[in-house]
This record gives C-alpha cells, sequence and structure tokens, in this order.
C-alpha cells in the first residue's frame, strides 16, 4: 500500500523530545513529502530538530507558526500539559485540522481534549515504544518500527480517525483501537507500575546505603541494572503520569504490595513449597511472553 501518511500536507510537532523528535525524523526516513513543524518553549531543542533536519522549520512562538499550513498538530510534551495547550492553540487552528497526541495516559484527560478543542477533532494515540532517554539528542527514526500503537478515539470523525493511523501504519507501527479508561488500566498495570517499582526499588537502595552505611550502588550486577534501567527516565514526565493516571496505579500498586507481602510471609515461615509456587508461577508466566 502507498505510503501517504494519511494525506497531511504539514504536520506541527509540539513538544521536541525523544518521542516527538522521533515522529519527526521516522516521518522524514519514510518518505513523508509534506512540511514538519517543531515547536518547543526550549531554544535549544529547537536549534537541534534543525541541525538534525528532523524539522523543516522550528519555532519558539505559537503566532509564528504558519498555522494555514498546518493539518495534524501531535501533542508531544508532559501529559499534564495537554489542556492547557489545547486552550492555547483552538484559536490558531484552521476548519479540518487535526489535533492528536502521543501520551500514555487517556481515559478522563482525552474526554476534557475532546471537549475543549470541539468541533475540530482529537485522536489520542499511544505509542507503546520510548527508553529512559530523553531529549531530542536522543531521538531514533526506527524508535515506531514494528511497535504497538494504542488509538483512543471517542466518536470522533471516523475519516480523520483513519487518517491519523494510516499516518503510524506508514511508518511501521502496529495500530490497536482501544477504549481510552481500558487504555488507562492496562498500561498502569504494565508501565507504570514497573516505573513505580523501579523508581522505589533505587529509593530503597538509598535507603539501606544510609543505614549500612555502605555505597550499595557500587555492587550492582546484571539484575540490578535491568530491572531499574527505567529508573533513569525522567522524573517531571513520570510524576505527570503517575498524578494523571492516580486511581488505576494506586490500584496495581496496591496489587504489586499484596504480592510483596506474600512472597515475604512465604520467606518468614520458611515455607518452601509456598516459595516454589510462587516463584514457579511467576516464571512461566514470564516465560510465555518471550
Amino acid at each position: 500500500m502507498e505510503k501517504d501518511f494519511g494525506g497531511f500536507k504539514g504536520i506541527l510537532i509540539i513538544g521536541l523530545g525523544l518521542i516527538g523528535g522521533s515522529l519527526a525524523l521516522g516521518l522524514k526516513r519514510e518518505g513523508y513529502k509534506g512540511k514538519i513543524y517543531g515547536y518547543d518553549l526550549n531554544e535549544n531543542r529547537v536549534k537541534t530538530a534543525l541541525e538534525l533536519k528532523a524539522v523543516d522549520e522550528g519555532f519558539n512562538s505559537l503566532e509564528n507558526i504558519p498555522w494555514e499550513s498546518v493539518d495534524l498538530v501531535v501533542l508531544s510534551t508532559p501529559v499534564k500539559t495537554f489542556l492547557d495547550i489545547a486552550k492555547t492553540i483552538k484559536p490558531f487552528l484552521n476548519q479540518d485540522t487535526v489535533v492528536s497526541d502521543v501520551g500514555s495516559v487517556k481515559g478522563d484527560l482525552v474526554l476534557k481534549i475532546h471537549e475543549v478543542l470541539k468541533p475540530h477533532t482529537f485522536v489520542g494515540v499511544h505509542p507503546i515504544a520510548g527508553t529512559e532517554k530523553e531529549g531530542i539528542e536522543n531521538a531514533k527514526p526506527d524508535l515506531f518500527k514494528n511497535a504497538r500503537l494504542i488509538l483512543t478515539p471517542i466518536g470522533e470523525d471516523t475519516e480523520k480517525v483513519e487518517k491519523v493511523e494510516k499516518l503510524w501504519k506508514d511508518l511501521g507501527s502496529k495500530t490497536e483501537v482501544m477504549d481510552p479508561h481500558l487504555h488507562d488500566f492496562v498500561f498502569a498495570s504494565v508501565s507504570h507500575l514497573p516505573h513505580a517499582i523501579a523508581f522505589s526499588l533505587v529509593d530503597s537502595l538509598i535507603t539501606l546505603s544510609k543505614e549500612s552505611g555502605i555505597d550499595l550502588f557500587k555492587y550492582p550486577g546484571g539484575g540490578f541494572r535491568d530491572f531499574t534501567r527505567i529508573a533513569a527516565s525522567s522524573p517531571t514526565i513520570w510524576k505527570d503520569i503517575f498524578l494523571e493516571n492516580k486511581e488505576n496505579l494506586i490500584h496495581t500498586l496496591d496489587t504489586f504490595l499484596q504480592s510483596v507481602q506474600k512472597l515475604k510471609d512465604a520467606i518468614e515461615k520458611e515455607d518452601e513449597n509456598k516459595i516454589i509456587e510462587i516463584l514457579s508461577e511467576s516464571r512461566e508466566k514470564r516465560l510465555s511472553i518471550d
């Protein structure tokens, strides 16, 4: 199928971090022929985006953007900023301009943005891709290749939703449509919870290092490095994600703490059979997803 990237002629990416930068570079690499505009409050990120030729034009001021040439806006900033940005850009939008995002929280946030932007179409998107690094200098043109991508439309213009989906398919993503509230439960479980645990594990070793007077971070094995890699992720981004998906994350954390308590109880009781049962079930399930 011919790559037309949904037929969009001018794409504005608001937020030139890892994801926004990777989207721009990916579009360039896959042969997108339209104009790519980049906006970021950080002048250095705009400069880097231009140096990398990720964007055709870069801006620090919304007023200077050639809005008449923009038919797709992608929000790629911390999720907590989405609503304010939507309110700010609405007066600039053309009648048929579509607004989308790449945030990892949907749920009520999608509904609120939808209401703010009406009658413009908003299509929630979550690419399941990324690294613990941030900034456009770490962007990868193939970041979304073969990656799963979730769309969370809520009754918007079907044709425009399909256009957004086509753009991501042409980037090589494997798309799936999901209810926005279901999305937030799923990713609280498989993404937000692991990040919370990784941050907490590092925090516990900080406490144990102070308690013992030994710098435990001098002795990390491969398992510790692998498990805590995501604790190097941006605190600002993850603070926003945790708060925007608060209820689901608290539920998954409670479930995790119950699992830890179950293992702790078995160890305290020296219940070898129970320990083997817990570890074996977990091992089998983990092996099944490879």
